[in-house]
């Protein structure tokens, strides 16, 4: 290979290595208003016309060409935090809604309700935390006194407004009066890929285990305390877990090759060893955390089996689908 091609040859490695490994990036998402404009003084419709508190709803925000485009929930996740520019100082709701345009009737349905914040009125860009499932296509909504969060006071279809405020369970309902300017609140929304309400991002230490929002649990449950008895046994539990029981008998056997074979002819002068037969079947339980007893079935169960060195091999599985397997001797005499 000459020279040429050598220095040619490491960057198109590099790069089918950049290709065969997708770059990462973070994975949250804004939609809403882009918040460049600022909020502008005028006629405050949810006063004027409608007396307030009304919702403002975010039908449509300009896009980055100044084009104007609706702009709801690109997919499902989490909104984690909120942005809002106003001149008001006042408390606001943030909300979600779904909205249909017939024919420049805005019929409104509330989906959702987040938290209630108390703005400082500076004009510029405010942020707040949240924790609020969205669902794609749903749009920004505000339940505030005034319309002091609102850009250009003559938007024609931007921010249908709602007297009284929408209300979660109640139908479509069309808007009251006309449309008022560019909504400017904007919202972060990162993915819940297991749909327990956190943001994988930053609010769900373990995005793959629905009911841990720590570290993410990997150890299997904790088994002890296991004694066999006549027509039961008992275990103990560090969590709850399925668990699945099989009998083995000790048998007599000659080792070949470092392993203990069963006994025949042709090998019954090797060394004597012992091997561990599995009896046909198995039974199971749901344990819980703590202390468990469970029937042993008549044809496990010590008086039916036959004299002879025998093991209970326990194997349980906790919600997570972590295993743990742990083995208790007993002896048939």
């Amino acid at each position: 290979m000459t020279r040429t091609r050598r220095a040619l040859a490491l960057p198109l490695a590099l790069a089918g290595l950049l290709l065969a490994f997708p770059a990462a990036g973070n994975a949250a998402q804004t939609f809403g208003s882009l918040l460049k404009n600022s909020p502008a003084p005028g006629p405050d419709p949810c006063v004027d016309t409608a007396p307030g508190p009304c919702t403002l709803v975010g039908y449509i925000n300009p896009n980055d060409a100044g084009d104007p485009v609706t702009s709801p929930a690109p997919g499902n996740g989490v909104i984690v935090r909120f942005r809002i520019r106003t001149d008001g100082a006042e408390a606001v709701t943030l909300r979600l809604a779904t909205v249909t345009n017939q024919g420049g009737t805005f019929l409104a349905q509330a989906t959702r309700t987040g938290p209630t914040v108390t703005t400082q009125g500076t004009g510029e860009i405010e942020e707040f935390p949240a924790r609020l499932q969205v669902v794609q296509g749903e749009h920004l909504a505000l339940d505030a006194p005034s319309t002091r969060m609102v850009y250009n006071q003559g938007g024609n279809e931007y921010t249908p407004l709602y007297a009284p405020p929408l209300v979660e369970g109640q139908g479509p309902r069309a808007q009251n009066g006309d449309p008022t300017g560019e909504l400017l609140v904007q919202a972060v929304m990162e993915p819940d890929a297991d749909g327990d309400g956190f943001g994988d991002e930053t609010q769900d230490g373990c995005p793959t285990q629905d009911t841990n929002q720590g570290a993410c649990d990997t150890a299997g449950p904790g088994i002890g305390g296991v004694t066999v008895l006549a027509t039961t046994l008992s275990y103990q539990l560090s969590e709850a877990a399925t668990l699945t029981f099989r009998v083995q008998r000790q048998a007599k056997g000659r080792r070949v090759r470092g392993r203990c074979r069963p006994q025949t002819r042709r090998n019954r002068n090797r060394p004597r060893c012992a091997r561990w037969v599995a009896l046909r079947g198995s039974f199971s339980d749901d344990g819980e955390a703590g202390a468990n007893v469970v029937t042993t079935p008549r044809r496990f169960r010590p008086g039916r089996l036959r004299p002879g060195r025998y093991r209970l091999v326990i194997s349980a599985v906790d919600r997570f689908g972590n295993e743990t397997q742990t083995r208790k001797r007993f002896r048939v005499r």
